[in-house]
């Protein structure tokens, strides 16, 4: 009876709030780098639901102590990198946004990304090793893109453009 009742009172302890906060569309990480279909694919099953503002809360995360730590890994993987606020954020500066990326590919390929546990309770996230070599490429290409883009950006400042 007592375990049910501090189960109960648990619920009432305010944490992390569970919230899909708003991101103009033009911050988006669509707005800077290219994501081709099947990259998409991928993102959306493995990475969007922590890395964006489309966060889907699934009913566990409604259930404490399960909802603090569902709500704080969320607000951690936005505070890294969120695609929904991506040009505010990782996209900001160029040099960072390549970072970030390398950064990602590098996490993806060890399997620090996804989550061990977020991959244990949404199975569907598990990237195969073609999923990872196709990830690291696309990564390893927009990186590259946004290189030569910041390579662009500071001839034309040097030129007085």
């Amino acid at each position: 009876m007592a375990v049910a009742g501090v189960f109960v009172v648990l619920q009432a302890v305010p944490v992390f709030p569970r919230t899909n906060p708003v991101a103009p569309a033009t911050a988006a990480l669509r707005n800077q780098v290219e994501v081709p279909e099947e990259m998409d694919k991928i993102l959306q099953r493995s990475c969007w639901n922590c890395h964006s503002n489309d966060t889907k809360w699934p009913w566990y995360s409604r259930v404490a102590p399960v909802s603090w730590l569902i709500a704080k890994d969320v607000e951690k993987a936005r505070e890294v990198m969120n695609f929904s606020s991506w040009t505010e954020q990782a996209g900001k500066k160029l040099q960072l946004a390549v970072g970030m990326l390398a950064a990602s590919c590098a996490d993806v390929t060890v399997g620090r990304m996804p989550k061990p546990e977020y991959v244990f309770l949404h199975s569907e996230a598990m990237l195969n090793d073609a999923d990872k070599k196709d990830f690291c490429g696309w990564t390893q290409r927009e990186g590259k893109k946004l290189l030569v883009l910041k390579r662009k950006l500071a001839a034309a400042a040097a030129n007085g453009q």
